[in-house]
């Protein structure tokens, strides 16, 4: 067990030790005061709630972009059979006796440029996004709550590739120059979380809170394209290579889609602050982890991701 999910065990378990002595407390509280606690918590009842936020996604899964594909096990694809070296190379590349489109791009000669393993993609991310939703809450008493929340994201992952090319220095000695381009992707998440919910303390208006239940991600891979730009590398004749619709191409199109589609499982806690305007409206403001297995790509893994988001409910009851 790594160090994030550690410390996040303990922070929930530290505050649901925190919730269980408080309980106690709260029903004394309650004979002795009970008009105040009346207001301060909302009644018995549904409450249903918007959700904005920032999230930021593990890379664990970031991989699937990076222009190698898979193969026909599920695998990925070697260097010479990936999606991207066959693109580069000899679709746009001027293979057979075809235009040589990376030539013109570059501002070089046929067969004076070239794209090796060590150009490939690495390191690509996802970027931090937004995450929105619609929560819904059901108070089993003044403090404690069922939750079901769903929420969205669309991701977006960048990486960069790069293409080597020589040019006479002199007309005499050749001069190599690497040019740099991006690679980018673009996906879709679906969260459905289904959890426990417990408000701590007594004050009237501001209060911490505490939760913690299941999450369901559904996910996938909407986008996934090369840019070549001239911009910054001296050359002409700009393009976009749309890797995703080799996938719609057989031998891909019959076994890809389970590794660009799919639904994980994991679980999502948080804690934040609590703010009751008046009986009706409430905002929370939580820091919500989540340990979670995206099912996308091959022999996913349960890792840490993270959010930061704000809630409004309005009782229903």
């Amino acid at each position: 067990m790594n160090f994030p999910l550690k410390s996040t065990l303990l922070l929930l378990y530290f505050f649901c030790a925190i919730s269980l002595k408080s309980n106690a407390q709260d029903d004394e509280n309650e004979l002795s005061d009970t008009n105040r606690i009346h207001y301060v918590y909302s009644e018995k009842g549904f409450h249903a709630g918007l959700y904005i936020g920032a999230f930021w996604a593990n890379r664990s899964t970031a991989y699937i972009y990076d222009g190698y594909g898979f193969d026909e096990n599920g695998q990925r694809n070697t260097f010479s059979n990936s999606i991207l070296y066959n693109q580069i190379v000899n679709v746009y590349g001027g293979a057979n006796g075809g235009i040589d489109y990376i030539a013109q791009l570059l501002n070089v000669n046929h067969g004076d440029w070239y794209f090796n393993e060590q150009g490939m993609p690495i390191n690509l991310r996802y970027t931090t996004t937004f995450a929105v939703g619609l929560n819904a809450r059901y108070q089993i008493h003044k403090k404690a709550g069922i939750l079901l929340n769903i929420n969205a994201s669309k991701l977006v992952v960048n990486g960069k590739f790069t293409i080597s090319s020589t040019t006479p220095n002199n007309g005499f000695q050749s001069q190599a120059k690497i040019n740099e381009f991006i690679i980018t992707g673009a996906e879709q998440r679906l969260m459905f979380q289904l959890g426990y919910q417990r408000i701590l303390g007594n004050n009237e208006k501001l209060n911490f809170m505490v939760e913690g239940g299941l999450n369901i991600i559904l996910s996938k891979a909407q986008k996934n394209q090369a840019i070549l730009n001239s911009d910054l590398n001296g050359g002409s004749n700009n393009f976009t290579i749309d890797l995703m619709t080799v996938y719609n191409q057989p031998p891909y199109s019959f076994y890809s889609v389970k590794y660009l589609i799919g639904a994980g499982i994991g679980a999502v806690g948080g804690i934040g602050f609590h703010l009751t305007f008046n009986p009706r409206y409430t905002i929370q403001l939580l820091y919500n982890p989540s340990y979670d297995r995206i099912g996308l790509g091959y022999n996913p893994s349960f890792k840490l991701q993270h959010g930061v988001g704000l809630r409004i409910y309005y009782n229903l009851s």
